[in-house]
């Protein structure tokens, strides 16, 4: 995904990319902000332009074997972390239903994604056996890009095994970027928290949404109104609200 894919959040894409020209990136980041902000898709569009090979004045170039992998969900070097439902479950065992899922609605919420995998009345996890397979991932060597990228959707889900990722969180192996990506700081461990440059992500005004529905889902210049300010920031909303009217 590329920046200018991301809807809105000018300000932030700016701060994003500034952080990498000027080589002043935090090895950890993170992403906080509302359902429907955008902020999943920010992380994706910042992590492919971390590995571009042929950077852009203000975005990756989308051509590069880098980001032609990176917006299908198959770079080696970018690693996905996610609620799942087991307790012996880890992200990778549902690779092909993220893929599939990001294709359709990088702004969708837990719900939505728990639907995914037919599992919507059960409760989401990121297991014990998630955090040792992100620590052995983390842990081997860059394969083709110039750093390993974790992306953790919803950190809230780790609880207490988030302990487990503190001294990698911490102490790093040498090019390693962890961007977690939250809704709601209070329930994100304070010791993982400590550890993390936070970059706001701020709910969309209702211009955005409704220019956004008019350009990506041919919606009526009135509709798409009406739909933007009902929704109040969240495109998911209004996606959702679309869809049910």
């Amino acid at each position: 995904m590329q920046f200018h894919q991301v809807i809105g959040q000018e300000k932030t894409k700016q701060t994003l990319q500034s952080m990498v020209t000027s080589d002043r990136m935090s090895h950890a980041l993170l992403f906080l902000g509302g359902e429907g902000s955008g902020k999943l898709a920010l992380a994706f569009a910042f992590a492919q332009y971390v590995l571009c090979t042929d950077k852009q004045d203000n975005d990756s170039c989308g051509k590069c074997s880098s980001c032609l992998k990176a917006a299908k969900w198959i770079h080696p070097d970018i690693h996905y972390s996610y609620p799942t439902v087991g307790s012996k479950m880890i992200s990778t065992h549902f690779l092909p239903e993220w893929r599939k899922a990001m294709e359709e609605n990088p702004y969708l919420n837990a719900h939505q994604w728990l639907q995914h995998l037919g599992a919507e009345n059960k409760q989401g996890n990121i297991t014990k056996d998630e955090c040792v397979d992100i620590i052995k991932k983390l842990s081997l060597k860059i394969f083709e890009g110039s750093h390993k990228i974790l992306i953790m959707w919803l950190p809230e889900y780790l609880r207490k095994e988030g302990n487990r990722l503190l001294k990698m969180i911490e102490e790093p192996p040498d090019n390693t970027l962890f961007i977690l990506v939250a809704e709601n700081q209070e329930m994100i461990l304070n010791t993982i928290l400590s550890r993390c440059q936070l970059v706001k992500v701020n709910q969309l005004s209702d211009e955005e949404v409704k220019e956004a529905l008019i350009q990506r889902k041919n919606v009526s210049l009135e509709k798409a109104a009406a739909t933007a300010h009902l929704a109040e920031g969240n495109y998911n909303e209004a996606l959702n609200l679309l869809e049910n009217t």
